[in-house]
């Protein structure tokens, strides 16, 4: 594997471009395309992200990972052919039609595939790399899962803040709601939910895409990055105040330029200390003999 420097890329919740300085690649959630629509931008807000990233060599990075449905089709193939006359560096999907589209083009290198559960071992990973598409490993697998993972060309890392635990189509606080004779759901607000048996409060969310649900904590690996080079470190910005994320982007800049330190994981610690390190340090119950 060529020794490259690892890039940082993080979602942007604004156009405080300058603010974001930090990031050495922009990811665009893009309207009504995107899943998850806290933060979304049209295509003349593409435009404006585009034409600044240019100037300062930063990667835009459209972010289309809804579960698209025969109706998006279309709506779908035009703002992909808006985005590629545009010159967009790379497009973080999910659904196949986004890589049928590209493999017309014989353009899949452009493609960041980002199935949050679906890429969970080093054989999986390496598929996608023959293939010459960047995959983003699962944030559920094991430390030293991700380590040989870490060694493939096309490996980008989710490193901190609260992961999609579930994304259904269906609208289930919607549903739930009209059998309790609750008023409708209130656009874009986002409720707690405890399972029978666990005592974590899970976020969830409703859109028109569907239901989401997070973690109840914001997912660390720092320290560990001391043995991992992958090609990039993404950071997830759902759920965060402004400062924070700043703040956050900071952290993860100076531990790429230097290494990771115990003052750069006191200060993520400062900013949140309901933080966790998913199944890092765990053995999946599967395997677990006993």
């Amino acid at each position: 594997m060529k020794e490259e420097k690892t890039l940082l890329i993080g979602e942007l919740i604004d156009l405080d471009l300058v603010n974001y300085r930090h990031l050495d690649g922009f990811i665009v959630p893009l309207r009504g395309l995107c899943a998850n629509d806290t933060s979304s931008f049209d295509l003349n807000d593409i435009s404006i992200i585009h034409n600044y990233c240019v100037d300062k060599n930063i990667l835009v990075i459209a972010k289309i990972d809804k579960i698209m449905m025969e109706e998006d089709i279309d709506n779908l193939s035009l703002t992909l052919d808006n985005l590629v006359r545009m010159g967009i560096d790379y497009y973080m999907y999910t659904d196949a039609a986004i890589l049928s589209y590209f493999a017309k083009l014989k353009m899949v290198d452009k493609l960041i595939y980002s199935s949050s559960k679906m890429i969970a071992s080093f054989n999986e990973a390496s598929f996608y790399n023959d293939l010459g598409i960047t995959v983003i490993p699962s944030t559920e697998i094991s430390l030293e899962e991700i380590k040989k993972i870490v060694t493939l060309d096309n490996v980008c890392l989710t490193v901190y803040g609260y992961l999609d635990i579930f994304y259904s189509k269906r609208k289930l606080i919607s549903l739930f709601r009209e059998h309790n004779g609750k008023a409708p759901l209130s656009k874009s607000t986002k409720y707690q939910i405890i399972e029978e048996n666990r005592e974590e409060e899970n976020t969830i969310y409703e859109n028109e895409n569907g239901t989401f649900i997070f973690s109840d904590f914001i997912y660390l690996l720092y320290r560990e990055l001391a043995s991992l080079k992958p090609k990039y470190l993404k950071i997830n910005s759902f759920n965060m105040k402004k400062k924070d994320l700043f703040k956050v982007i900071d952290i993860y800049h100076e531990a790429i330029e230097n290494g990771p330190s115990i003052e750069g994981y006191d200060k993520l610690l400062d900013i949140s200390g309901k933080v966790g390190s998913g199944f890092l340090y765990k053995k999946a119950n599967i395997l677990d003999e006993e």
